[in-house]
């Protein structure tokens, strides 16, 4: 089965859940896929690459938004932003990581690998 049919799949198996389609079809997921990258919902993902992706994603946006716009004006070093930014990033990468696993499990979501 290709990526496109699965992904159909997992979008019918999803729009029957309670799930709003904003959090299982985010408009960035959207623009991804329409560039060309196979990325799977995150409701399909396993916990380590949920956990990973947001982790490394929140870290790198929050960071810098928070360093060109508060953190650097304050005075705050580098290595302090940089300890900051990756501490919660792996907070907010846990919190979602949890919560699309916990969500997946109480709609009854099958596996990516048995659609």
């Amino acid at each position: 089965m290709s990526f496109q049919d699965k992904l159909e799949a997992a979008q019918k198996e999803l729009n029957e859940t309670n799930i709003w389609k904003s959090n299982h079809n985010p408009p960035f997921l959207v623009l991804l896929r329409k560039l060309g990258f196979n990325i799977r919902p995150f409701h399909y993902g396993s916990f380590i690459s949920n956990f990973l992706n947001s982790s490394v994603w929140f870290s790198v946006v929050w960071g810098g938004i928070m360093w060109f716009t508060i953190w650097q004006s304050n005075g705050m070093s580098a290595q302090a932003a940089l300890i900051t930014s990756l501490s919660a990033g792996l907070l907010f990468g846990f919190i979602m990581a949890a919560y699309y696993k916990y969500s997946a499990k109480k709609n009854n979501l099958s596996g990516w690998h048995k659609l």
